[in-house]
């Protein structure tokens, strides 16, 4: 005959007192009380498992903030889920889990996971450009996404946002936007904070149309060549833009370089300017050597006492910072050139088709063009050979160069 157990009082279990040795009272039903030795009393159950098929131990809590009323309401609720077949500890664990796992995926906003992406990926694009990323999606994505959880974010958000761009005529945008989507995804994937890419499931070509080449402005006959230096030597805007200019067709790099340019990188005695790898599209230290006409145009502006600047050509807002993107675009425009006629960018352009077309003249070979022009190549052993071979060429080409724009503008 099973033993009779008299259910515990309040009275009781007040007046349980500690002992050398903890001891246990129990309640019935599996509910019982442990009075330790240092006068804690935890209220614990214990039960067969269902699955488990073995006996099993846990605990509401001490006593009295849990009650004798509420560790039977406990007990009781427990004998129901063994009932019905469930292991209450294992029921706990899982919601445990769940909960766990809600709580991350409401932590995990898209903006969030963006900004780790960022920050991983800027080891792998130059300053300027890990700039321009955050700042478009900054713009265009977080404002609709951005505080939602990752989780949820669906392929018909992402749809709405790539579709909105096209429908404003900047779809040179929406792909860029797509492809950076994309770079997020796939990371966020990796790391799991998300089950699946779903910008995998997005056709970009039947959303936003095959993607046209983008061709950069360029003039190519010398009296158009000349008016662009011309213009230039009349430019009266801010110092700052204005010698920036006048360097863009001696070094035809990209905007950013020149906008970041700092008199540290410049070394007067070799006549080089050393771009750190963190400046570059291509991630490597690249090595300019500059024509005697930079030199001159260099010096010429330290003279007016810009020596202490961070930065070369800073905006009128700060020394430490250079002139915006949009400065050296911007001056163009006041110079009366439209953005179909002219860009920063077609300095390169310029030099590119005026390098090639007179390679007879000047005796230097494509590579030597291609390697003053920081194109990346893919062959990782031709491209340290280039970097050491052709800095004699460079220098030889790029001197080239500055005569034949003045010789044009004369």
């Amino acid at each position: 005959m099973p033993r009779v157990v008299t259910p515990l009082t309040d009275t009781q279990l007040k007046s349980l007192k500690p002992q050398d040795k903890a001891y246990i009272k129990s309640d019935g039903g599996g509910l019982r009380i442990l009075v330790k030795s240092n006068g804690v009393k935890l209220w614990e159950y214990e039960y067969t498992s269902p699955t488990l098929k073995k006996r099993r131990k846990t605990s509401f809590g001490n006593y009295p903030q849990t009650t004798l009323v509420n560790a039977r309401a406990k007990r009781d609720q427990h004998i129901d889920l063994i009932r019905q077949g469930i292991d209450p500890l294992e029921r706990k664990q899982t919601e445990k889990a769940e909960q766990k796992a809600s709580d991350e995926a409401q932590s995990n906003t898209f903006i969030e996971v963006a900004s780790k992406w960022h920050d991983n990926y800027k080891s792998h694009i130059s300053e300027n450009q890990h700039h321009k990323i955050w700042r478009s999606l900054e713009l265009h994505v977080f404002p609709s996404i951005g505080s939602n959880p990752i989780t949820i974010v669906t392929r018909k958000d992402i749809v709405a946002i790539l579709e909105t761009l096209k429908e404003n005529g900047t779809l040179e945008t929406a792909n860029r936007i797509f492809s950076n989507l994309n770079r997020i995804y796939k990371y966020a994937v990796t790391l799991e904070y998300t089950p699946h890419n779903i910008i995998a499931d997005i056709d970009k070509q039947v959303l936003l149309g095959k993607r046209d080449r983008v061709h950069y402005p360029t003039f190519t006959k010398t009296k158009d060549i000349r008016g662009v230096l011309l213009s230039i030597d009349e430019y009266k805007g801010e110092l700052s833009t204005a010698y920036a200019l006048k360097l863009l067709p001696y070094l035809f790099v990209r905007n950013s370089n020149i906008r970041n340019m700092s008199w540290d990188e410049i070394d007067f005695n070799k006549q080089e300017w050393t771009i750190p790898a963190h400046k570059m599209k291509a991630k490597k230290e690249f090595i300019l050597p500059l024509p005697h006409q930079v030199i001159t145009i260099l010096k010429e502006y330290k003279d007016l006492g810009t020596s202490n600047n961070c930065v070369i050509f800073n905006g009128i807002r700060s020394d430490n910072k250079p002139i915006s993107d949009n400065t050296l675009i911007s001056a163009l425009r006041r110079m009366g050139y439209t953005k179909e006629q002219l860009v920063p960018h077609s300095f390169r352009s310029i030099f590119s088709t005026i390098a090639y077309e007179n390679m007879s003249d000047h005796g230097y070979s494509s590579e030597v063009i291609e390697a003053l022009l920081a194109h990346k190549e893919v062959n990782k052993v031709k491209d340290a050979y280039n970097r050491a071979t052709y800095k004699e060429p460079m220098k030889g080409l790029m001197q080239w160069y500055a005569d034949y724009l003045d010789r044009v503008k004369q």
